[in-house]
């Protein structure tokens, strides 16, 4: 159970850093899409039940996330979403968390400089 704990406390995470995302969305039917999105993946329904369902949810709010970041929205988010559970994501959507991220910061530590320069 700690678990579920751990993952839904990683979606209520996830969500806070949508929420100011969403609400910039110039369009309106893409601000209720996305909140349609985000009650869906709070439902019970929506993730089913275990530790696979949780992480298969989360794994769709950090696409959505991503992509509102990136500030285009893109399949399956073009949509609102089915009834019943989520559907497994497919695995080529991994492909949007292996771009480069534009927000995250390299760390300068001299951890991860190269040996010639560190000496």
């Amino acid at each position: 159970e700690e678990v579920w704990e751990k993952l839904d406390a990683e979606l209520d995470l996830l969500v806070v850093d949508m929420k100011p995302r969403v609400l910039k969305l110039q369009d309106r039917s893409e601000r209720e899409r996305c909140a349609v999105w985000i009650k869906k993946l709070y439902e019970p329904s929506g993730a089913g039940t275990g530790v696979g369902g949780r992480k298969n949810r989360n794994l769709y709010a950090k696409l959505l996330l991503h992509m509102l970041k990136r500030g285009v929205l893109e399949g399956p988010f073009t949509y609102k979403p089915e009834p019943g559970t989520l559907k497994t994501l497919p695995s080529y959507m991994s492909i949007y968390f292996d771009e480069p991220n534009s927000t995250r910061v390299q760390s300068s530590s001299p951890d991860c400089l190269p040996d010639r320069v560190v000496g």
